[in-house]
């Protein structure tokens, strides 16, 4: 009786096994930045000098490919502070020869909750970087790119492979120089469509508990890279135009206060402020209110790059 009962389990699970083993073969071969930034972290962890974190507006606004010095990007989208500075620890016995580190300090971003320890990008950070971010023995299935998010790889698999969507083209370094399909690109960079848009993505809800809590951990990581002797670079993203005067001043006035305190306590930090410069980016730079495309992310880059060679020189 329990052979067959355990038969019966077996040809019952076995091609459910055998679907989700597809699945997971097709997820894993989808266009994804984190392999080839993973390719580029093996290979070149010796020589690289400088790391970027933070969220999908520093992915897309820092191009490595327009930095004198060998640099890693791994910020991705909705990563926060304390994520980063999980990526920072480990990371850094890894990285003989860095000396900055580049992190965001964007418009609400110490308003927004932290990731936390069950951030569904964990088991993208341990399967392609070999990292973990859980805060606890790892398992199998903790590497299991497709079940980390099923509802976001399954439209990934479907753009891919039913839709035939337009691929990412990712440089060496992992950066998408394709990135120009979003919004601005759809109103064909039209100002006066995109001026009268009256609703786009923006916190509007200060936070003073999360405010608190974000920069208890931020003060925290920047005395941990003071101990280490890495300078710290503090990014203020461009925004487009219009995203400007729908801040709130509340949030904006206790980022700024926050800024300031860590460049009059910590001389290895230094700002990189482009957020309202709307001189030398237009509208042909975004590919929507908050983030750059491909054009913009190489003046930011550049930007990023002069400052690197005064702090470096």
């Amino acid at each position: 009786m329990q052979r067959k009962f355990v038969l019966y389990l077996l040809l019952f699970f076995a091609p459910v096994i055998m679907g989700y083993a597809v699945v997971e073969y097709l997820t894993l071969q989808l266009p994804l930045s984190y392999k080839v930034k993973a390719s580029y972290l093996e290979e070149n962890a010796k020589n690289i000098e400088v790391l970027v974190l933070g969220s999908s507006q520093m992915m897309t606004g820092i191009n490595p490919e327009h930095i004198s010095q060998p640099t890693i990007n791994l910020a991705s989208g909705n990563q926060h502070h304390d994520t980063d500075f999980k990526l920072l620890k480990q990371l850094y016995p890894k990285l003989p020869q860095l000396h900055t580190v580049v992190l965001e300090t964007s418009y609400s971003h110490f308003e927004l909750p932290h990731n936390g320890k069950d951030f569904w990008k964990n088991s993208v950070f341990l399967k392609y970087y070999g990292l973990n971010n859980f805060e606890r023995t790892t398992y199998f299935k903790d590497k299991l790119i497709y079940l980390s998010f099923p509802k976001f790889f399954s439209e990934k698999l479907i753009s891919h492979y039913v839709d035939n969507a337009s691929e990412h083209r990712f440089n060496k370094f992992g950066y998408n120089t394709n990135g120009y399909e979003g919004l601005f690109r759809d109103l064909g960079y039209d100002e006066t469509k995109i001026n009268t848009l009256k609703r786009f993505k923006i916190n509007k809800e200060p936070n003073l508990e999360i405010f608190k809590n974000n920069t208890r951990l931020f003060f925290e990581m920047l005395d941990y890279l003071e101990s280490k002797n890495l300078n710290v670079i503090l990014s203020k993203a461009p925004m487009y135009k219009t995203y400007l005067p729908q801040r709130v001043p509340e949030i904006l006035e206790r980022r700024d206060s926050i800024v300031t305190l860590a460049l009059q306590n910590y001389q290895n930090t230094t700002l990189l402020s482009k957020e309202t410069d709307t001189i030398h980016y237009t509208v042909r730079d975004y590919w929507n209110q908050s983030h750059l495309n491909p054009d913009g992310a190489e003046i930011f880059s550049k930007s990023l790059d002069s400052l690197l060679q005064k702090a470096t020189h």
